[in-house]
């Protein structure tokens, strides 16, 4: 855990790309940059495969098995962020705005990572992914926060094969390592609510 911590600490310093691998997906990991950690969470502003910024992850530091800079992979993904800044598509949901004024939030509360991204979703009713130690459900879904308790969180999840259905389940704080927002997955989940499921379903 603390070599974990430490390899975060130096990407925040250094501005590294890296990988980030979650325990238990050896061969899956997500590529961003480390924006900051606190005591249990870590911030990382998430790029896909095009060099386009993905949304905002927060990760539960002892969900992760490593975090690695400076690969071929990492370096082939540098030119293609190149690409993408110099041909305009770098930020198209003007993600590193709303990070900053996330973390002008986080500096004046003292709320962790995880609840600060999870209040941030709530109160401007964004669509959020949400991974981790979810029971009953399987283990990673998209929708929002339909209230916010003291342990836990109502979630309204999608089912993208059944959009009759209204979905709602409990989430404990304790069960989330992954939450997720601001990306082209909740954006398009955003769309299909607005599309298919009115407002019996806000």
């Amino acid at each position: 855990m603390s070599a974990i911590r430490d390899d975060l600490a130096k990407a925040i310093k250094n501005t590294n790309l890296v990988e980030i691998y979650s325990k238990g997906t050896n061969e899956q990991f997500i590529v961003g940059y480390v924006i900051q950690q606190d005591e249990k969470f870590v911030l990382v502003q998430a790029v896909n495969v095009d060099g386009e910024l993905d949304g905002l992850v927060v990760f539960r530091k002892a969900s992760l098995a490593r975090v690695i800079s400076d690969t071929d992979y990492l370096k082939s993904m540098a030119t293609i962020i190149a690409l993408a800044k110099q041909r305009g598509y770098y930020d198209v949901w003007n993600t590193e705005r709303l990070m900053n004024k996330l973390l002008k939030k986080q500096n004046k509360t003292k709320h962790s990572l995880l609840k600060t991204l999870l209040k941030q979703a709530f109160h401007h009713d964004q669509v959020i992914q949400l991974s981790g130690r979810i029971k009953k459900h399987g283990d990673s879904y998209a929708g929002f926060i339909h209230s916010e308790h003291k342990k836990y969180i109502e979630f309204n999840y999608v089912d993208m094969f059944d959009l009759a259905k209204r979905p709602q389940i409990a989430i404990r704080y304790a069960e989330i390592d992954e939450a997720s927002f601001h990306s082209f997955e909740t954006f398009n989940t955003t769309a299909v609510i607005e599309s298919f499921m009115p407002g019996d379903f806000h």
